[in-house]
């Protein structure tokens, strides 16, 4: 177990870049720990993939030792480097993904977070009163990290720097600038917040307005390839004989273009258009 944690120290030393998206995922609460799991599960996933091979090699293909040997470490060797590749992947897509759940809830952020400014409360009282509040539970990760930064004695400018470097949310990255240049100079919040509030809604409907440009180029472009192309298949398979000796069967074409292309569109669009929506939602 020492060996273990060791390893997992250095790794984080040498993936550094990589702890802004775990820890701003919610992933892990720090790079150590995160690479802590990877180790134990790729272990175990280690174990799994040579006790199957060693099935497949010996049980089902009965394999010559040479050829046996090199389809077995061949196995070994890409079972791992797909999980490594997951493993340091998977806490990018994860961060993205959370970005825009937490843009989509920033507007209740800022509504507690002036409704507490306005009760009395100073910026950083307020931070760490919205712990208490279940409907801002999405900012758990941000809150923690606050909350326990400061109680460890920690600068409030490490704390406030560190919170707005890992999370995923551009909005409340830029909040939480302000409210250290607040606190710096002693100014009122409230201007502040109000100004913020304006920002954002005004970001978001230049969002809605690209999003908006990018769906019908988009529309256009499926439009094309799911529902046009396959006509040109079919015209010019009803018309082979005009296709010279030599050339692609255009059967053939348009079995693809029915099983693979068309389907294969319509999933991209799907995908690009759930991206758009998620990135414009409040």
């Amino acid at each position: 177990m020492q060996l273990l944690d060791q390893l997992a120290t250095k790794l984080s030393t040498h993936f550094s870049g990589l702890e802004k998206y775990v820890v701003g995922s919610g992933v892990a609460p720090s790079l150590v720990r995160y690479f802590d799991t990877v180790i134990k599960l790729n272990l175990f996933i280690l174990a799994l993939s040579v006790l199957a091979s060693l099935v497949v090699v010996t049980q089902l293909f009965q394999l010559e030792l040479v050829r046996g040997a090199a389809v077995f470490l061949s196995a070994i060797i890409i079972v791992l480097s797909i999980s490594i590749f997951i493993s340091l992947v998977l806490p990018v897509i994860l961060h993205v993904n959370r970005g825009y759940k937490l843009e989509a809830k920033y507007p209740a952020f800022l509504y507690f977070f002036s409704a507490l400014i306005v009760s009395g409360l100073g910026s950083i009282k307020a931070l760490l009163e919205l712990n208490n509040f279940k409907e801002l539970k999405e900012f758990k990760v941000e809150l923690e990290q606050i909350t326990n930064g400061l109680h460890l004695g920690r600068s409030l400018d490490d704390v406030i720097n560190y919170v707005a470097t890992i999370t995923p949310c551009r909005s409340l990255a830029s909040l939480l600038t302000y409210i250290e240049g607040i606190t710096r100079s002693g100014h009122d919040p409230l201007p502040i917040i109000n100004y913020l509030i304006e920002n954002y809604f005004i970001t978001i409907r230049s969002r809605v307005e690209e999003a908006v440009n990018f769906m019908g180029m988009l529309t256009e472009v499926f439009t094309a390839i799911a529902l046009i192309f396959p006509l040109v298949v079919s015209v010019l398979a009803s018309t082979t004989s005009l296709i010279p000796l030599g050339a692609i069967n255009p059967y053939l074409l348009l079995i693809i273009t029915v099983l693979v292309i068309v389907p294969a569109s319509s999933i991209t669009y799907y995908i690009l258009v759930d991206y758009m929506m998620s990135s414009v939602s409040i």
